[in-house]
């Protein structure tokens, strides 16, 4: 006897107790029977298919109103036939009320389908449901509703409080040469979880939206919300996303694709990753950041060759986490973080850089376009490359480049040349002062001070001596 009877059967028991005639004494059902029996029943009417059993073991749908069923408007899911027709049926037939789309497990080829505001995709599971892009599509898979006529006009418009679970997009790039997306998306306040998003011709997912504060009514956020959303082997970028701003993504993982793994440009200002991973011998960059105050931690950039970290604009942080080169010795350059000149004067500047970098060929850190006030703590170990057992010499270096002045830098621990690059000390500014008083036993005091217009760098001892160390 499976569960979902026992549980059927308890609660059928419990109702005809319920149904005894007037004057008789009803049994009051204990807790672990309404927890047993009820919340089984109640689970079988859930719409988030949290439970294994929910999907796996009965294959039902959520029921409701405002539920559809694909197989119940005709698609099949056996991976030969095209349901985009079906699919389509079903998403139409919640678009207005907005509702609950159901897939079943299967494959299910479609040649592209428009999603639509308050429209929930639900899958039996990543790998379980597919969608499957069909041959000579060469288009998105999914694709928000007027995502044409909106993408590039930062317009507060676009489709929201929609989201997609427990599915595989599959872009089947063999057989669309020309293009295609796992989804694309004009929009804001939507969730993805638990979607794998692979073998895609460009993009896995492609994001946009406006950099307005001012949203479409009703709203609660505008931020999109990532949750264990994997991305890999796609010709595109992993995640390349412009928007909505202030997003949040938690797990996810993009590997092997043939561009960026995360890419956070646009209007994705202010978004934050937490545990996410990139890697991929594949992936030029693990993590892109191009938009304003990314916040990265403790998260995982695992490179053979390219980039782990590479910052473009204000305000970016990588704090914890791990940065980890393989000494790889192919056609691209491995380097830990890099900085690099943003869009606008003086980027990037005022990022925090505090994590663990190792085993980057060319070098931990590319300080070329830090543009100052930024903080740079970092702990590497940097052997170097070695081939048949001799170290080659200029790899494995603890840095490049020169940071600027005004940031703040630490950097720790073994390099290749032991002589090179194990500190660099923060920089400092003293400005010009009265003459303090004399310093402690044992203590010299450095200050500044202006002398006839002009200033002095001064040593003052515990007698009260100073003396000029340098002048204008």
């Amino acid at each position: 006897m499976t569960l979902l009877t026992t549980a059927i059967d308890a609660g059928r028991r419990w109702w005809d107790r319920r149904r005894r005639p007037t004057g008789a004494v009803p049994a009051s059902p204990s807790r672990r029977a309404m927890l047993t029996g009820g919340g089984a029943l109640l689970l079988g009417a859930g719409v988030t298919g949290a439970t294994t059993g929910y999907y796996a073991g009965t294959g039902s749908p959520p029921t409701g109103e405002a539920t559809s069923d694909v197989r119940k408007l005709g698609a099949t899911g056996d991976g030969r036939t095209d349901d985009t027709e079906a699919l389509q049926r079903a998403i139409d037939a919640v678009k207005d009320t907005g509702g609950v789309v159901y897939l079943p497990p299967g494959v299910y080829l479609t040649r592209g389908l428009r999603l639509y505001s308050r429209v929930h995709l639900r899958g039996a599971g990543g790998d379980t449901t597919t969608l499957k892009l069909h041959k000579g599509a060469n288009k998105a898979i999914l694709e928000s509703d007027r995502f044409s006529e909106l993408t590039g006009t930062d317009k507060n418009a676009g489709i929201g409080h929609f989201s997609v679970r427990d599915l595989t997009l599959d872009g089947n790039k063999d057989e669309n040469p020309d293009g295609g997306y796992g989804i694309r998306v004009y929009g804001y306040g939507y969730e993805l979880s638990e979607v794998i998003i692979f073998n895609c011709r460009q993009d896995g997912l492609y994001s946009e939206w406006s950099a307005s504060a001012a949203l479409p009514s009703p709203s609660h956020q505008m931020e999109a919300r990532l949750t264990a959303v994997r991305s890999h082997d796609n010709e595109g970028d992993g995640l390349n996303f412009n928007g909505p701003h202030d997003s949040m993504f938690v797990n996810c993982v993009s590997f092997e694709n043939s561009g960026v793994g995360f890419r956070m440009a646009g209007q994705s200002h202010g978004s934050q990753m937490i545990n996410c991973h990139g890697w991929g011998i594949r992936q030029a960059v693990a993590f892109h950041l191009a938009a304003l105050s990314i916040g990265c931690v403790n998260c995982y950039a695992d490179i053979n060759g390219g980039v782990g970290v590479r910052i473009f604009r204000h305000g970016c942080r990588w704090v914890g986490g791990f940065v980890l080169g393989a000494n790889h010795t192919g056609h691209r350059r491995e380097i830990g973080v890099q900085f690099v000149p943003g869009p606008a004067a003086n980027e990037p500047s005022g990022c925090v850089i505090d994590t663990k970098i190792s085993n980057c060929a060319t070098a931990a850190i590319d300080f070329g376009a830090d543009s100052g006030q930024s903080s740079i703590r970092a702990q590497l170990t940097q052997p170097g490359v070695h081939i048949n057992g001799r170290y080659v010499d200029g790899s494995g270096a603890g840095w490049i480049g020169s940071p600027h002045p005004t940031s703040r830098v630490d950097v720790v621990e073994g390099v290749a040349d032991a002589g090179k690059n194990y500190v660099v000390s923060p920089a400092f500014e003293l400005r010009s002062q009265d003459v303090p008083g004399a310093p402690g036993p044992d203590s010299v005091r450095v200050f500044a001070r202006t002398v006839g217009g002009n200033t002095q760098l001064c040593a003052q001892f515990p007698n009260g001596v100073v003396r000029v160390l340098a002048a204008e």
